[in-house]
């Protein structure tokens, strides 16, 4: 579990985090979002207990990181720029990390070779991997131990759209088989919908929006869009014109505004026209996030 009550964290004069509340279950995925300069990096060393808050309550896995350093052996920390050796071989690199984190176990170890297709470049030093395969070094870094809990700052940055899904799948079958607690941030928004059910918000240091992923998507209010797909396109436009509406004909689909799809659907059944699909046109999250973060200046 991870837990923030209340922290704050000032730096040079700076206040960096303004009373930040988030908790994380086991078996969870929480996106933690926000621009660039939001305080989500000095949230993610807290956590780690590399920055001491001013002020407020931090546990991971029912402890204080800070005040109980052993807890970090059981986090999978994945750094948005991946700090690796770049003098040191692959395998230098994940062995001297296992030996760091007193967690050293060499069949582990090939198995995140094999995993994340690096084995081919375990003896190849760092600067000369490609920057996807560096992040894959990294990514296997973060799973030296089996963590219980994971801090992934952009995890699937630099990486290809192969590897993407193949880690978003990783990932959720990781969490759900080892209940895992997993708090990170991303760009790709895409990401968010695809693993999490929580999102967190924040803005300047503090929170806009800290919830379930359903209920950002209906903390909005936006006009119904509708998509439909009918027999004569262009009798149903005629219709649809006459009742007030202003259908746009996109290829061979009309898009309407505020509308609902019953109403129209029972509107042209009524006049003799085949509805052969209607579907509501949801607001995509990019869209939502931007609406979030006009509102709150």
């Amino acid at each position: 579990m991870i837990g923030l009550e209340n922290v704050k964290k000032s730096i040079n004069g700076k206040e960096v985090l303004r009373e930040i509340t988030i908790t994380v279950m086991p078996g969870e995925i929480h996106a933690y979002l926000g621009h660039n300069g939001a305080g989500k990096t000095t949230t993610f060393r807290i956590l780690l207990g590399l920055l001491v808050p001013d002020s407020g309550r931090v546990e991971v896995l029912g402890a204080d990181p800070l005040k109980n350093p052993g807890v970090r052996a059981r986090i999978g920390y994945l750094p948005e720029y991946d700090l690796l050796y770049p003098n040191l071989s692959v395998w230098d690199n994940l062995k001297r990390y296992a030996s760091l984190k007193g967690v050293y176990d060499e069949k582990e170890l090939q198995e995140l070779l094999e995993f994340f297709e690096i084995k081919e470049y375990a003896k190849k030093k760092i600067l000369a991997l490609s920057s996807g395969t560096q992040r894959r070094v990294a990514m296997a870094r973060a799973f030296i131990g089996s963590p219980e809990v994971f801090i992934l700052d952009e995890p699937t940055r630099g990486l290809d759209p192969e590897w993407r899904l193949k880690f978003k799948r990783f990932l959720g079958r990781y969490v759900k088989e080892r209940n895992a607690t997993v708090l990170f941030s991303t760009h790709i928004l895409s990401d968010v919908d695809e693993l999490c059910e929580k999102i967190t918000v924040i803005k300047e240091g503090r929170i806009l929006f800290s919830g379930s992923l359903e209920e950002f998507k209906r903390s909005f209010p936006t006009g119904t869009s509708i998509s439909l797909k009918v027999g004569n396109i262009k009798m149903a436009a005629k219709v649809l014109k006459e009742k007030g509406y202003s259908p746009k004909i996109m290829k061979e689909y009309i898009l309407l505004e505020n509308a609902e799809p019953s109403e129209i659907n029972t509107l042209l059944v009524s006049r003799g026209i085949t509805v052969e699909e209607i579907k509501r046109n949801e607001p995509t999250l990019e869209e939502l996030y931007s609406m979030l973060h006009r509102k709150n200046g």
